[in-house]
């Protein structure tokens, strides 16, 4: 809670800056809803993709629906948009909770390092302020992705003693790396444009390229569950690399709170809407014995 009173009170002492110096035309507000809604298809197909490989073939409304909810659930405390998620993919998909705790893993993994990989691309282009230490940080977040994709005997001596996971389970989750670095590049594009058009309804002139670095390094804030939904993290968290960066953190912390707004207000509406839809989904569905999964030979 004292990130969450610090973002509060950060906000609240800046509400004169803002009243002189933003302004919130609605199309822009609009556009940045329809990145939000479009994030979340993006967050789908990743699903989609990924639990295919485990048996479970949902269709894309299913898991549009299903990523809807787990959003809105996520700003509940005790994790509980991933309780949700792996609760409804167990009784109505037959998804064991072990193959679920792997792709979870598995995707963080792999998210992270695409966000590193990208911000370091981006860094290539763009030299801002302490890019070197920047740079550093996206490396170590690159090497992450070793973990997953690496199946020699180095990663999986290095997964077994820091990252016990099924080595089954992830050969099969190892088949469509590629489809989910592309998605998860969408993700980041994404949610850059959100920061951009955030910062530009404001005096700071940043650049895209600076968005897209604010963006890749934003994906930390999945590793941080010390707030609902990482709520105040992600805005100090991209706040202090535009500090970095040479800009100033309250027009960072108000942009990535824009964003932040539209998530939950996409979250509430969306997730409102088929929560509903999967309760019944749910209650139709009696908990079942966990399908035995191939080994995919």
């Amino acid at each position: 809670m004292a990130v969450l009173s610090l973002l509060v009170a950060y906000l609240y002492l800046q509400r004169a800056y803002v009243e002189a110096n933003y302004e919130f035309p609605p199309g822009k507000l609009l556009v940045i809803v329809g990145l939000a809604v479009v994030t979340l298809a993006l967050r789908g197909m990743t699903n989609q993709v990924l639990f295919a490989r485990l048996g479970a073939n949902a269709p894309l409304r299913d898991w549009f629906a299903i990523v809807s909810v787990s959003a809105l659930s996520s700003y509940l405390p005790a994790s509980a948009g991933l309780v949700t998620k792996a609760n409804y993919l167990k009784r109505v998909y037959s998804v064991p909770y072990r193959d679920f705790a792997v792709e979870q893993v598995a995707l963080l993994l792999l998210g992270v390092a695409t966000h590193g990989a990208v911000g370091l691309a981006t860094l290539a282009l763009w030299r801002p302020a302490a890019a070197g230490w920047i740079a550093a940080g996206f490396a170590a977040m690159s090497a992450a992705g070793c973990l997953v994709l690496l199946p020699h005997r180095a990663a999986q001596t290095a997964r077994g003693r820091w990252l016990p996971l099924d080595e089954g389970t992830l050969d099969r989750l190892r088949g469509c790396t590629s489809g989910v670095i592309v998605l998860q590049i969408g993700v980041l594009l994404a949610t850059a444009s959100c920061l951009k058009l955030g910062f530009s309804m404001g005096p700071a002139e940043v650049s895209f390229a600076a968005c897209m670095v604010f963006s890749a390094g934003s994906v930390l804030t999945r590793l941080v569950w010390i707030t609902p939904g990482g709520l105040g993290v992600g805005e100090f968290l991209v706040g202090g690399l535009a500090v970095l960066a040479g800009y100033e953190l309250r027009d960072a912390v108000i942009a990535s709170f824009a964003l932040r707004l539209a998530e939950i207000g996409v979250g509430v509406a969306l997730g409102g809407v088929f929560s509903s839809r999967l309760a019944q989904r749910l209650a139709a569905s009696p908990e079942k014995a966990s399908i035995p999964r191939s080994s995919g030979r």
